[in-house]
Parts: structure tokens; C-alpha cells; sequence
């Protein structure tokens, strides 16, 4: 079949502009979904492509700007543009994918409107616009009359970064040639003479830095300052980040061995040159922050040098203190009052991690509780560097380590993974050696005392566990959290180790936060198996579990497990079962709260007044009658069970539920509590349940 070359395309064919997809290529990168991103830019260039490909006579003189929600939808492709190409390289370096950015850069070269191919074109025609050498004027009127693609600062600093994250400090610096418009030195190919900025000349640090080439870093601030002073710009004089920079440099090894190493780059376990840029950026009037003492204190590490390390840290102190003093403009006030500098949370940590690889562990834990003292919140990478020194010393100290995780539990930080992966191997160690102490009789002691309460008799491998499934249990992330819990308890049951009614709570939690009652089931029923008794925070776990997942039966069950007669545990005092109800309760009358949809609101109905009916049979079943006095004048659960009873009464098309809301409604109002006129914290809507609840008990009794 012909094509029909005076076809028109429908006017259905509409695109969006090339500003939202860019906006859209952000949006997938920042969220990690690069693999979209890459399709969206894909799509964007081959129908850019087929575009031009087919005769403009085919499309329809009206074409203009349609709306579509917020979306505005032209009849012209989006043409991947310099900021297109610019965003996914951005973020395809964040990802850790700098390669992936470099064939971006390739592929925009070989685009037709590329700035170089559009200088070959007008050659190839003899245009007299063409010339060998294209300034900023040039390039700029090439740029809005021919749509070509020039790049600009910005993009020639994020592919300097590109080659930064690879080490490829030469091509780094080929790209600041090109910028400058150098002559007679290395340039890099498609860059062209570009006015640089000070986030230029730090990329190029970085990528000296990645490199481990010291002495070319040390030509850095002079090339800033002599850029500065030719002209007369300010601002690209070398800052913070130009030195700490340059300090994170000193003592790294070289990625190239095979090159011969600069004289100027120093011994591989020398920080002398780190604490001389110390004092060069304090003489040129730059403060140092936080990160600058945290690579200074890491440089002493790498150096094992830890004693220079504590001296860094001490001459960040005091000048945190003599900047406090300063601005206070008073007497000298204690250290706990200073302000802290800003990251200094990682100088702390630098420190502590050099002392636990040097072998000092009690200066580490020393620091850890200082920098609490002195304002300064660890960080979960401070906890990770403690606790990893803490497992590595002889013996182990499982008391400290105690000490860091609940400090992480009580600050609501989530273990790395490394930290997860480092606890969860020295447990199963440890328990595989606690199994075999005990099958063999022997008594060696593996790790220091631990404090354990009264109550608990669990091993130390037990206890390293039972605090990483704790942890873990803080995790945003809700898949990834449940099933590392499930796991820890897995491994833990696969060496041998018995679990106790603790580890099963945290079982229990992870359930409940996700709201898995099918996991919550096995959980109980292993619980059963291996004969654990069900405890108050088993039963807190299960009321938060009804909450999330509307199953008030889950919690009805466990609290009856706890009062059976049979049971070894001690029954809950009538107002604690009376509050945990109430509380699952009033949760489900906030939930009535947040929907006006008639079919949700009678499913949750019911299941308040399946909670008292429930409640109530159990504790005629188990005859508490101190738990049913309590509930008869606990308002807080009668009356939304009266309310739920009423509005299904009203509500519901089935007559039998009719019925029993109707007969639940005058039971529950039948309560002395009720009698009572002159309740003043009853609202409008409880009033009137009551009032008709009343009228119906009284008809009931008449009849």
C-alpha cells in the first residue's frame, strides 16, 4: 500500500514540552529509577528524528497549544536539548555511574546540532560565518539562530565530574584548558573557551584527589588565584572546599601505580603536609568547618598516626571555643555551652574511628560520650565505626555495645549495611562458640560481663540479636525492614539459639508496622510451638497490629492466651486491659474521622462492635469481674461502641445487622455510666446516640 503523502497527523499526536521532560529526567534520576530516565531520553531523540524525517506538508495548519491537567502538549517532539543531555549526566554521576555520562557526552557530539558539526556544515557550503577560531559572540549567535548546542559552565563542569569520579585528573584538566582558551597545552576536543568558576577549579581538586595525585591538587589555588587576580574576580580565590580538598589528598595512594609519583605529593604515611594547608587556609582567612577536620583527622588515620588524629581534634575544639568566646563577647563559658561548627559530627567520628583501628577503645568510647556532653549528636556513622571497634576488641565489649545501640533506639537511627552485616556476623560467631562451649562443658570466657537484668537469662548472642532486630525495626523503608528482621531470627534459630519472648515482640512489631496479619498468625503460632508465653508487650504489639489492619480479633486472642486459667503468666490488671481496648477503639473512631464513604464506614462500624462483644464474652468466659467493673464505667470504650451500634442500626441494609446493632446498642446503654444527665464531655453526636439508644431500651422493655 502507497503512503498517502497528504495525510495529515491526527491531532491526538501532541507532545509535551522539552522543559517538562527535562523536569521528568530529573525527577527519575533523583529517585534512582535511571533505567527510566534513559527510555524517556531515548524516546525523546527518536521522535525528534522521525520528525524532521517526514515532509511538513503532512501535518495540520493548526497547530497550536493544547492543556492537558497541568501538562502543556504541543504538536512538535521534544529535541533533547544541552540541559536534556546536562541532567542525565548529573545524575547518572550521583548514581555512581560516571561512564554512563561519558558516552552521554560522546552521543552529543555526534548530534547534528552540535555547535562543531554546525561550524563542518557551514564550511562545507562556504558560508562566510564559518571561521577556524569561534569566540563567545559567535557561538552565542550560533546558538540562537542556527538552535545549535553549545555547552556552557554548567555542563562543563558536571563532565569535568565525570572524569573526577574515575581518577582521570588529566582530562579534568584538558577540559580547563579548553575553558581558558589555553594555547600550546593539552584541550579536550568539543569544549570551547568558557569563563570557569570556583566549582571548575574544586572538580578539578576532586578528580586529584580521587586520584591520589597530591602535587598536581597543590597547583590548584595557584591557578585560582593567578585566574582571580588576571580578572579581578573574587570569587574564585580558593575556599573551603578548595582545602578540605587538598587535605583529604595528602597520604592516599596513587591509582596509577605504574606512573611515577610526584615529588610533591609526600610520603604515603607523612600528614605533616595536611596540618601545613591547615594553617595556609587559617593565614588566607577561611575558616575551617567541620569536614576540613574530619579529612585532617582521617588523613592521621590513613597515616596511623592517631596521636596527631586526637591533636586535630583538640585544635578543632579550641577554635570552636575561641569563636564562641567571640561572638559571646563575655567571660570564657564552659565547652558544654559552645555552639557546635558545622558537620562537626564527623570530625568526632574521624576521631573515633582512628582510635579504634589504632587499638584504643577506650578513648573511642571516651569520645562517644563526650561529644554528647559537648552538644554534638553521633551520627548512625559514628555508631557504626564505635561498635565495629567495640566487636574487634579482645574481649569484646558487649556492654558499650549495648550502651551505642540504645543510644541509636533512642535516637532513632537505622543501622547501616555495614553495621547490620557486622553485628550479624560476629552473633552467629558467637553463638556458634556459646553452642559449643556448652556441648562441650568447657568455660572460656569470650567477651567481657554484661549487665543483664534480673529477669533475663539470655547469652550475650541472644542479646547482640535481640538489639539488631530492635534496630532494625526503626528502618523507614517497610519490605526492606521486615524481611532483615525475619532474617536475623532465621539465622538465629539456624544455629541453635532458643529465642525468648522479647525477640518474638520484635517479630510481632515488624508485623504490625506493615500491617502483615498472615506473618503475625505463624508468628504466634511458632510462639506456641517452642512454648513461649505471651507477655503485656506481646499483647501491645498485637493491639498495634488490630489498629493498622482492622482485625481486632488478632489482639482479643492474645490477651485471652494471657488470662487463661491454664497460663504460667501473670493476668493484666483490669484498668491495663481496660486502656490497651480503649485505645484500639479509639483508633478505629479516628479512623472514622479521615473517610465519608459510606461502604468503609460500616465495615468499621462492625469492627467496633465486633471489639466489644468480643471483649465482653471473654471476660464473662474467664469470669474477671474487676476487668467488667472497670469497663462499665470507662466511657472512653463504651461510647463509640454505642455510636458504631447506632449508626449501623441506621445505616446497614441488612436486617438481621440491624437487629443485633439495635440489641448491642441497648445492652451498651444499659451501663449505669449512662444514667447519668450531665455529662459534659460527651459530644453532640454521642448525646444523640445515647438519647436513641435510651428510647429503644425503653420501647424494648414496654414490648
Amino acid at each position: 500500500m502507497k503512503r498517502n503523502k497528504d495525510r495529515v497527523l491526527p491531532p491526538s499526536k501532541l507532545f509535551p514540552h522539552v522543559r517538562q521532560c527535562n523536569a521528568a529526567l530529573a525527577t527519575f534520576g533523583d529517585s534512582g529509577d535511571f533505567t527510566r530516565a534513559l527510555r524517556l531520553f531515548t524516546q525523546m531523540r527518536k521522535s525528534a528524528s522521525l520528525f524532521y524525517i517526514i515532509p511538513r506538508e503532512r501535518f495540520s495548519p493548526l497547530e497550536h497549544h493544547h492543556s492537558l491537567s497541568s501538562i502543556n502538549l504541543i504538536p512538535v517532539p521534544p529535541k533533547p536539548t544541552l540541559v536534556t543531555y546536562s541532567t542525565l549526566m548529573s545524575r547518572a554521576i550521583s548514581l555512581r555511574k560516571p561512564r554512563v555520562a561519558i558516552r552521554l557526552w560522546k552521543l552529543l557530539q555526534t548530534q547534528p546540532n552540535f555547535y562543531t558539526n554546525v561550524i563542518s556544515q557551514k564550511r562545507r557550503h562556504g558560508r562566510n560565518a564559518a571561521s577556524s577560531y569561534m569566540g563567545p559572540s559567535m557561538l552565542h549567535k550560533l546558538e540562537m539562530e542556527e538552535s545549535a548546542i553549545v555547552p556552557d559552565v554548567i555542563f562543563c563542569n558536571t563532565l569535568m565530574n565525570a572524569y573526577a569520579k574515575m581518577g582521570d585528573y588529566r582530562a579534568a584538566k584538558a577540559i580547563l584548558n579548553s575553558m581558558l582558551g589555553a594555547k600550546g597545552v593539552f584541550t579536550h576536543e568539543g569544549i570551547p573557551k568558557v569563563k570557569p568558576t570556583a566549582v571548575t577549579y574544586n572538580t578539578l581538586a576532586d578528580a586529584c584527589k580521587v586520584a591520589g595525585e597530591l602535587g598536581a591538587a597543590l597547583d590548584v589555588p595557584e591557578l585560582m588565584i593567578s585566574q582571580s587576580e588576571a580578572t579581578g574576580d573574587k570569587k574564585l580565590l580558593p575556599d573551603q572546599r578548595t582545602y578540605t580538598t587538598l587535605i583529604s589528598t595528602v597520604a592516599r595512594k596513587s591509582i596509577d601505580n605504574q606512573e611515577t609519583r610526584d615529588i610533591r605529593s609526600g610520603g604515603e604515611k607523612d600528614p605533616d603536609m595536611a596540618f601545613a594547608l591547615l594553617n595556609r587556609m587559617k593565614h588566607e582567612g577561611i575558616v575551617p568547618n567541620g569536614v576540613t577536620y574530619s579529612a585532617l583527622i582521617d588523613v592521621c588515620r590513613r597515616c596511623n598516626r592517631v596521636d596527631m588524629a586526637l591533636n586535630g581534634l583538640r585544635t578543632m575544639l579550641k577554635q570552636k571555643a575561641k569563636t564562641n568566646l567571640a561572638s559571646a563577647n563575655t567571660t570564657a563559658r564552659p565547652i558544654y555551652h559552645h555552639k557546635p561548627l558545622q558537620n562537626e559530627a564527623g570530625a568526632w567520628t574521624a576521631a573515633i574511628n582512628a582510635c579504634g583501628k589504632a587499638g584504643r577503645t577506650d578513648t573511642a568510647i571516651r569520645l562517644f560520650r563526650t561529644m554528647q556532653k559537648v552538644g554534638v549528636k553521633p551520627s548512625s556513622w559514628t555508631c557504626a565505626c564505635l561498635s565495629d571497634c567495640l566487636l574487634k576488641s579482645t574481649p569484646m565489649r558487649i556492654k558499650e555495645l549495648e550502651e551505642v545501640l540504645q543510644y541509636m533506639k533512642g535516637a532513632g537511627l537505622v543501622p547501616s549495611e555495614v553495621m547490620y552485616t557486622s553485628l550479624m556476623g560476629v552473633a552467629l560467631e558467637l553463638s556458634q562458640k556459646e553452642t559449643r562451649i556448652t556441648k562441650d562443658g568447657l568455660q572460656v570466657q569470650l567477651i567481657d560481663n554484661l549487665s543483664i537484668d534480673s529477669e533475663d537469662t539470655t547469652t550475650e548472642a541472644i542479646f547482640l540479636f535481640k538489639q539488631l532486630m530492635r534496630s532494625l525495626l526503626m528502618q523507614t523503608e517497610k519490605e526492606d525492614m521486615i524481611l532483615k528482621v525475619f532474617l536475623v531470627f532465621q539465622e538465629m534459630k539456624n544455629v541453635g539459639m532458643l529465642p525468648d519472648v522479647a525477640m518474638y515482640n520484635s517479630l510481632l512489631r515488624a508485623c504490625a508496622v506493615t500491617g502483615n496479619i498472615e506473618r503475625a498468625q505463624s508468628v504466634l503460632r511458632r510462639m506456641e510451638m517452642d512454648g513461649i508465653i505471651p507477655n503485656r508487650g506481646t499483647l501491645k504489639e498485637a493491639v498495634t497490629l488490630a489498629k493498622n489492619a482492622r482485625r481486632s480479633e488478632f489482639a482479643l486472642s492474645i490477651w485471652a492466651t494471657m488470662h487463661k486459667k491454664t497460663s504460667q503468666t501473670v493476668p493484666l490488671k483490669p484498668k491495663v486491659s481496660v486502656e490497651m481496648m480503649g485505645d484500639l477503639m479509639n483508633n478505629y473512631a479516628s479512623d472514622l474521622q479521615k473517610t465519608s464513604n459510606h461502604e468503609e464506614r460500616i465495615v468499621i462500624h462492625r469492627e467496633m462492635m465486633n471489639l466489644y462483644q468480643g471483649f465482653i464474652s471473654k471476660l464473662e468466659e474467664f469470669e474477671l469481674h474487676d476487668t467488667f467493673e472497670e469497663i462499665a464505667c470507662n466511657l472512653t470504650f463504651l461510647l463509640p461502641a454505642l455510636k458504631a451500634a447506632v449508626s449501623c442500626e441506621y445505616h446497614s441494609e441488612v436486617v438481621k445487622e440491624r437487629t443485633r446493632s439495635r440489641e448491642l446498642a441497648c445492652e451498651i446503654v444499659g451501663f449505669e455510666i449512662f444514667q447519668n444527665e450531665h455529662h459534659t464531655d460527651i459530644d453532640r453526636a454521642g448525646k444523640k446516640a445515647i438519647q436513641l439508644a435510651t428510647d429503644w431500651l425503653y420501647a424494648f422493655e414496654i414490648s
